[in-house]
């Protein structure tokens, strides 16, 4: 899970081969909302108040891993990113911090994965920018997702669905080492 505010991410993965992989993302974007093959865009729902901007974007990563019974599955969320400042720092944590809460309230188990430790897997290093891991994703899936999304320059949500296949890869290694 590429958890944010804005454009969070999920991959859902056996094999990590694109084709077989099942990608979500929440957007305001009218363009990006549907199904794109394996990917589906879902709307961010209005809000009042930051708490049930919370709720809702922790409903909806609930309403996605209720589709894989995540029973047995292994759930990876990328730690927060310690360059964001002020307010926004704050609403970032208790963001993250409700659904860690949700999954444990459901018994379902994660682990908490380094950005750096994300980019360093994917790229060789840890500080890899949004380019270099798309560039990595589109040799290692061979999917080019700004023809696939019909967009002209790289932003969300493909950075998202990028950073979510490489979290998901990151978390699945870690498991496997254990």
């Amino acid at each position: 899970i590429d958890y944010s505010l804005t454009s969070p991410a999920i991959c859902v993965t056996d094999d990590f081969k694109f084709e077989y992989s099942h990608f979500y993302f929440l957007t305001n974007k009218k363009k990006h909302m549907g199904k794109f093959g394996n990917i589906i865009g879902y709307e961010h729902q209005p809000y009042t108040d930051p708490i049930q901007r919370f709720t809702q974007i922790s409903d909806w990563v609930l309403k996605v891993l209720r589709l894989y019974q995540p029973g047995g599955i292994t759930i990876a969320i990328e730690n927060y990113s310690y360059g964001s400042k002020g307010q926004a720092l704050f609403q970032i944590a208790e963001n993250c911090g409700i659904l860690k809460y949700r999954l444990l309230e459901q018994k379902w188990k994660y682990s908490v994965i380094v950005p750096s430790v994300v980019k360093k897997f994917a790229t060789g290093k840890g500080n890899a920018d949004k380019e270099m891991m798309y560039e990595q994703f589109c040799k290692d899936t061979k999917t080019d997702l700004m023809k696939k999304l019909d967009m002209q320059t790289l932003s969300n949500p493909i950075t998202d669905i990028v950073d979510a296949y490489y979290i998901a890869r990151c978390g699945h290694e870690s498991i496997k080492g254990k």
